[in-house]
């Protein structure tokens, strides 16, 4: 199966430890959320599965967040596991990231690709203060885009 266009979505939260500052003007945190993401696969099939991501992100003095990266562990309803990598970054005062996809089990395997996502989170708590003094939660819409190449799907 060659390359596919996919389009995602992904709903959740994520849970922020509390952060370290790394010098006058930022701080970095660990996260780990818990999202669940639809597939829809230019041939008319979707797929949904569970998203576990954990990482570590970097939040200056306005509480932006203008980088991180995480790995990413999707699991569908049979077991089967999809793994990669995400990096964030801000461009055009939006929060994006690339999905880099590299292994997998079941109908996962030898999964490969990229996906260009736009996401947009708040806090929990709206009235919390950022940058944050301790630990919080965000939640967050995941979107985009791209190509996936996953051979197990045509078996």
């Amino acid at each position: 199966m060659a390359a596919q266009h996919v389009e995602i979505a992904a709903g959740g939260n994520a849970d922020w430890s509390t952060p370290v500052r790394v010098d006058d003007s930022l701080l970095q945190a660990s996260y780990q959320g818990i999202f669940m993401v639809r597939f829809a696969f230019a041939d008319g099939r979707s797929h949904y599965l569970k998203m576990r991501i954990v990482g570590v992100d970097e939040m200056d003095n306005d509480g932006e967040v203008p980088s991180g990266f995480g790995a990413l562990e999707f699991q569908d309803a049979d077991g089967h596991r999809l793994r990669g990598r995400t990096d964030w970054y801000r461009a055009d005062g939006a929060d994006r990231g690339t999905w880099s996809f590299n292994s997998g089990t079941g109908k996962w395997e030898g999964a490969s690709g990229k996906v260009e996502m736009l996401l947009n989170y708040m806090a929990d708590d709206l009235d919390a203060e950022l940058p944050p003094k301790g630990p919080i939660r965000f939640v967050g819409f995941i979107e985009g885009a791209g190509e996936i190449d996953a051979p197990g799907l045509s078996r």
